[in-house]
């Protein structure tokens, strides 16, 4: 037997998941970046609150773009950390969105006093991270499915070569 050890070509879902992982990365860091330029600068003159949300989010949003695109370089390679990390920091990020999604409708009904500028910028930073909310939600369980299938499992090492 020789030493050299056959490498699996990289199957086609990997490839789409490391796009996808890129552009989600790109526009985790770039959102990350405004929401902390946008709290700390912005919201924060009228909704400390509001200041405080986009500072939180925008911190987590910027560190998980940094993830994403080290597991993106480790699914190019198919390293078995990289399906790992991958599948954690996705299902972490679905979570985080489905919770971003409760916790603005639980605080939504405490903030509907028109009168107060502070509830309504507050309300406003609330809404439009719900609905950015949606995409993570999606681009999450695209990875998950996509990280479960038996030939990715077994590219990355996580699980028994498929039959030829």
């Amino acid at each position: 037997m020789d030493d050299v050890q056959v490498r699996a070509r990289r199957p086609a879902t990997v490839t789409i998941l490391v796009i996808l992982s890129i552009i989600v990365a790109i526009l985790s860091l770039i959102l990350g970046v405004a929401g902390v330029v946008l709290g700390a600068f912005i919201v924060g003159d009228y909704s400390s609150l509001g200041a405080a949300i986009l500072l939180v989010l925008g911190t987590v949003v910027f560190v998980f773009g940094i993830l994403e695109i080290i597991y993106s370089i480790g699914f190019m390679e198919g390293k078995g950390w990289s399906w790992t990390l991958g599948v954690v920091v996705a299902v972490v990020s679905l979570v985080s969105s489905i919770g971003v999604i409760g916790l603005t409708a639980i605080i939504a009904p405490e903030l509907t006093m028109p009168n107060v500028l502070a509830n309504v910028i507050t309300l406003d930073v609330l809404v439009i991270i719900s609905l950015m909310a949606i995409i993570p939600i999606i681009t999450s369980s695209v990875t998950i499915f996509g990280l479960a299938r038996r030939n990715v499992k077994a590219f990355f090492g996580k699980g028994p070569r498929p039959r030829a």
